[in-house]
């Protein structure tokens, strides 16, 4: 099965209040030998020469990156693995960091596929989150990209975030059916404790929507994508027919792939890893000596668990054939009980193939998933 291959780029001009990724702001200065240290890291893979069929280079803000570093990358790249003629070339970016001239130099360098972290259309709502761009930029940067020849383009949107409303969703989603897009992350926000966005709601100094609006706009996102023609293939995720992101349906269907880069986390076999998180020490260290900080052996018990909540964000859900085939175990024998209990609450249905969350399980995920693990 060929892997998918992502590549972290953990640089941003500032960091944003609610996120908790790995990823720092006022390091530019490290770009360039951190860019050396990841061509190294990849040439050195004890997985070099084999077939891989998508590449997802994220962050952080990947597009703070000069042409010149992304090609040096993708040259790397296509050194190290056999990379298949139609694979998906993935980079994300950021409105302040796209102009036109950018994107067409990506496309040159077989870049496919952007995705685009917008977050809002609200220019109060974007100021609040830290975001460095207006509205105005980011509807420019997706007509840039779409001008240079790049069709296959995805944007970030979130709800539930700071002085959000019904009507400034509405508003969201009407701005992103006007444009040349065929894919959408549309995330509700978490709140994690690492970040400004925590300690400014727990000091009383930002109010967050209630949770009642929350849920009441995850239902109108639901809605109002159906109604563009976008299908809901993942819980989070939108995407007009073939259009669904190649390199994140790795993760959901339990495919091998490797990450190179700070943070940047690998599952191949019966193996998850992941890197070491501080730059200067993977610079030091990468091509040199293992740059890995952590890897976990997958356990049968673990292996069965992890392959069913991750199929369930997948709007197919789990194929009990697949299942079938990959462990030698009939998912009844396993799951059966938490199956049929799944079912009677209503937060599952039957498909022709197995099983998937139901309307009302889309809303109670997390839970659903739970319940998969032992």
């Amino acid at each position: 099965m060929p892997l998918g291959l992502y590549i972290h780029i953990p640089f941003c001009r500032r960091k944003c209040c609610y996120c908790d990724f790995p990823s720092y702001g006022g390091m530019e200065q490290q770009i360039e030998p951190y860019v050396q240290a990841l061509c190294r890291e990849i040439a050195a893979s004890q997985y070099k020469g084999a077939a891989a069929d998508t590449i997802y280079i994220g962050g952080g803000t990947p597009s703070l990156l000069q042409p010149a570093q992304v090609e040096h990358i993708l040259r790397t790249l296509r050194a190290a693995f056999s990379l298949s003629e139609s694979a998906e070339v993935t980079m994300e970016a950021n409105p302040d960091s796209m102009d036109r001239l950018y994107a067409q130099r990506l496309a040159s360098l077989g870049i496919n596929r952007v995705s685009m972290g917008i977050q809002s259309f609200d220019d109060a709502i974007l100021q609040s989150l830290g975001r460095l761009h207006q509205a105005h930029q980011a509807l420019q940067a997706v007509d840039d990209v779409f001008s240079s020849g790049v069709r296959n383009i995805s944007i970030d949107l979130m709800y539930g975030l700071p002085g959000q409303s019904e009507q400034s969703l509405r508003h969201d989603l009407a701005v992103l059916s006007g444009l040349p897009v065929c894919h959408a992350s549309i995330y509700g926000l978490i709140l994690e404790e690492n970040t400004v966005l925590y300690r400014d709601v727990s000091t009383g100094r930002t109010v967050l929507p209630p949770d009642s609006l929350v849920e009441f706009m995850a239902r109108i996102v639901h809605e109002e994508m159906a109604r563009m023609g976008f299908e809901h293939y993942e819980i989070s995720s939108y995407c007009r027919p073939d259009f669904a992101s190649r390199h994140n349906r790795k993760y959901w269907l339990y495919e091998p792939y490797i990450g190179f880069g700070v943070s940047a986390h690998s599952f191949v076999g019966a193996t998850r890893y992941a890197n070491m998180r501080q730059i200067p020490a993977y610079i030091a260290k990468a091509g040199k000596e293992s740059v890995v900080n952590e890897s976990v052996c997958i356990t049968p018990d673990r292996a069965v668990e992890d392959y069913c909540f991750l199929a369930l964000r997948m709007k197919q859900g789990i194929d009990y054939n697949d299942f079938q085939q990959r462990f030698g175990r009939d998912i009844h024998d396993v799951f059966g009980h938490v199956i049929q209990h799944l079912l009677g609450q209503g937060l599952l249905e039957k498909t022709r193939q197995g099983c998937c969350l139901s309307s009302k399980g889309l809303e109670y995920g997390n839970y659903v998933f739970s319940r998969f693990i032992r």
